[in-house]
C-alpha cells in the first residue's frame, strides 16, 4: 500500500492554489491488465464497479473487495478500429434496483473504419448469485455518426429522467466541413438522417425518441440539446441538477462546461473562453470575439490557455502544450472529506493525475485560484468515480499510450499500472492532544538548506518517528527513534521544494509543512 499526502503541486505554468492537507492510501484492485481498453467506469447500485471495454465490446463488473472480474456480455456486433470507437458509454436506469434493471450502452457497428455508425441500445441485467449477464437488447437509436477520432460517447441520465449523450466533432480539422456548428433541417430529422449530430450533446427519451421540450434550433426540434463541442469525454450530474462536461481542447484550452438547453459552446470558432487567447480554434482567423451568436456560452473553466507561461525545463513540444487531455470527470459531494466537498474531479490522460476544481456554493463557477492536482502515478487516467460513502476514489487506467513522468516535462510510454483499477482511500486524521504533543515540539529552520532540527521537550518515554514526505506522497527521508532534546535530520541531498514533516508516536500524529531550498 502506498500513502499519498495530498498537498499543493501544480506545474509552474498551471497556477498554484492553497490546499488543505488530506491523506490517502493507494491500493490496486486486481492485477495489471485486469481490464482490456477500459473506457467508462460506473459505481453500480449492486456495490460493484461496472466498466466498458472499448475494443472487445465487453461489459464487466468487478468486486471491489476481491478484484474478481465478472463478464456480463461481449457484444457480437460491436466494432472498433482500435481508435476512439467501439463500446463507449454506459448508464444505469434510475429504477435499476426496483423493477427496471436496464443498462444503456453506446457502441460502434460496421465492418471497417470508413463505414461505421454508432447506436444506443438498452440491455436487461440478470444475476444468478455472483454471475451476472446482460441480454434482450432493445435498440433506441441507430445510424448515429461515428469515427475513430473524437467519438466522445459518454452517456448519462439527467435529473429530468432523459438520456444525455455526447458526440464529438469526429476529428474533422477542416473549417468548412467540421459539423459542430451545423444544424439539421426538418426534412433530415423527419427522414432520421442524423448526419449533422457531430459536435453535439443529445437529449433523448428512454425509447430513443426526441423529447417534446428539446430546444428549437433554427426552427427545428431534434435530439440536439447543445452544440459547438469538440470532444466532450467527461459528463456528470450534480445533486444540484447541473450537468457538467469536460472537453478536450486542441493544443490548449481544455474546457469544463455547464450544459444548458440550446446553448452554443463555440467550437470550431472558439477554443476555451472567448478571449482570443488560444492556439487551436480552426475557424476564427485569430479573432474569437468576432463569433458572437446570441446563444453562445463560455465554459466555467479553461484548462489551460496557450499564453500561460511554459516551464523553461520542458522541451518536449507535445508535453509542453497547455492541455491535460481530460478524459473523465466526477463530482465530489460527500461530507466525508470536508476539504473536497463540492468539487469536480477531472482525470488526465496526458499527466497521470486528477485535477480538483473547487466549485462555488451554488456550483455555477470554479474558484480559479483553487485548482490542485493529486494522485500522480505513471499512467493514463481514463475515468473516475467516488464510492457511495465518499471515502474511496476509483480510477481506471488505459492499457497503453503516452503520459508524463513525475516531473511533467517528459513523455513516457512505460505505464506502471496498465488496464487497472486504482483505489485511493481517505485516511481519517487521528486525534491529537495539542497540549501534550505538539506544544512540546519545535522544528527549525524553515526554510531549510542543510539540516532540519526537531527538538522534543517533553520528558516522556515515547518513541518518535519522523518522515519527510514530498508532494506526491513519497517518503524521501525517514528517521526512527527520535530522542528528547535536539535531533538533526540531514536534508541537503533532497531536491528543493515543499515537503511535509510527519512526526508520529503511537496514535498521535503531527504534520508540518517545511520548505527545502
Amino acid at each position: 500500500m502506498i500513502r499519498f499526502l495530498v498537498f499543493i503541486v501544480l506545474f509552474s505554468f498551471f497556477g498554484i492554489s492553497n490546499a488543505q492537507e488530506v491523506t490517502f492510501s493507494m491500493s490496486q484492485i486486481g492485477p495489471n491488465n485486469l481490464l482490456d481498453t477500459p473506457l467508462d467506469l460506473n459505481f453500480g447500485p449492486d456495490g460493484y464497479l461496472w466498466i466498458t471495454e472499448k475494443n472487445d465490446g465487453t461489459v464487466v463488473r468487478v468486486d471491489v473487495s476481491t478484484g474478481n472480474r465478472d463478464e456480463l456480455i461481449t457484444i457480437s456486433d460491436a466494432f472498433s478500429t482500435g481508435g476512439q470507437d467501439g463500446l463507449l458509454g454506459m448508464a444505469f436506469d434510475a429504477n435499476f434496483v426496483s423493477g427496471s434493471p436496464y443498462i444503456y450502452l453506446s457502441y460502434t457497428v460496421g465492418s471497417n473504419g470508413s463505414n461505421i455508425k454508432q447506436k444506443l441500445v438498452r440491455y436487461t441485467y440478470n444475476a444468478n448469485g455472483d454471475d451476472g449477464s446482460l441480454s434482450s437488447p432493445e435498440v433506441l437509436i441507430e445510424n448515429l455518426p461515428a469515427s475513430d477520432d473524437h467519438n466522445s460517447g459518454k452517456l448519462i441520465f439527467g435529473a429530468d429522467g432523459k438520456l444525455y449523450y455526447t458526440i464529438g466533432d469526429q476529428g474533422n480539422r477542416d473549417c468548412s466541413s467540421n459539423l459542430a456548428q451545423f444544424l439539421p433541417t426538418q426534412q433530415e430529422i423527419d427522414s432520421e438522417n442524423w448526419s449533422k449530430y457531430p459536435g453535439k450533446i443529445l437529449r433523448l427519451n428512454t425509447d430513443g425518441s426526441i423529447p417534446d421540450d428539446n430546444p428549437l434550433l433554427d426552427g427545428v426540434r431534434s435530439h440536439i440539446y447543445s452544440y459547438g463541442h469538440r470532444n466532450p469525454q467527461g459528463l456528470v450530474l450534480g445533486n444540484n441538477g447541473i450537468l457538467y462536461s469536460s472537453e478536450h481542447g486542441p493544443s490548449s484550452d481544455d474546457e469544463v462546461n455547464i450544459i444548458n438547453s440550446g446553448q452554443n459552446y463555440g467550437w470550431p470558432y472558439v477554443a476555451g473562453l472567448r478571449d482570443n487567447l488560444h492556439d487551436g480554434a480552426i475557424c476564427d482567423a485569430g479573432n474569437e470575439t468576432s463569433f458572437a451568436p446570441s446563444n453562445y456560452q463560455d465554459p466555467i473553466m479553461s484548462l489551460f490557455v496557450s499564453t500561460t507561461p511554459k516551464d523553461p525545463n520542458c522541451t518536449n513540444s507535445w508535453m509542453c502544450r497547455a492541455n491535460i487531455a481530460p478524459s473523465g470527470m466526477t463530482i465530489y459531494e460527500s461530507d466525508a472529506i470536508g476539504a473536497w466537498q463540492n468539487s469536480l474531479l477531472v482525470t488526465s490522460l496526458k499527466r497521470g493525475r486528477i485535477y480538483k476544481l473547487n466549485l462555488n456554493e451554488n456550483g455555477t463557477a470554479v474558484y480559479e485560484n483553487d485548482i490542485t492536482q493529486h494522485f500522480y502515478t505513471q499512467n493514463r487516467y481514463r475515468d473516475i468515480v467516488v464510492s457511495p460513502d465518499g471515502k474511496s476514489i476509483y480510477i481506471i487506467t488505459d492499457s497503453s499510450g503516452n503520459t508524463s513522468d513525475e516531473s511533467g516535462m517528459n513523455v513516457v510510454s512505460d505505464l506502471h499500472n496498465p488496464g487497472s483499477i486504482l483505489r485511493f482511500t481517505y485516511e481519517e486524521p487521528l486525534t491529537i492532544d495539542e497540549n501534550e504533543f505538539s506544544g512540546g515540539i519545535k522544528v527549525w529552520p524553515n526554510p531549510v538548506e542543510h539540516t532540519l532540527f526537531v527538538k522534543l521537550n517533553k520528558e516522556r518515554e515515547e518513541v518518535f518517528q519522523a518522515q519527510l514526505i514530498n508532494s506526491i506522497g513519497q517518503i524521501v527521508k525517514e528517521s526512527h527513534n527520535l530522542k528528547f532534546g535536539r535531533n538533526g535530520i540531514t536534508v541537503e541531498a533532497i531536491p528543493a521544494g515543499v515537503y511535509v514533516l510527519r512526526l508520529s508516536s503511537g496514535n498521535k500524529i503531527l504534520k508540518k509543512q517545511v520548505v527545502l531550498y
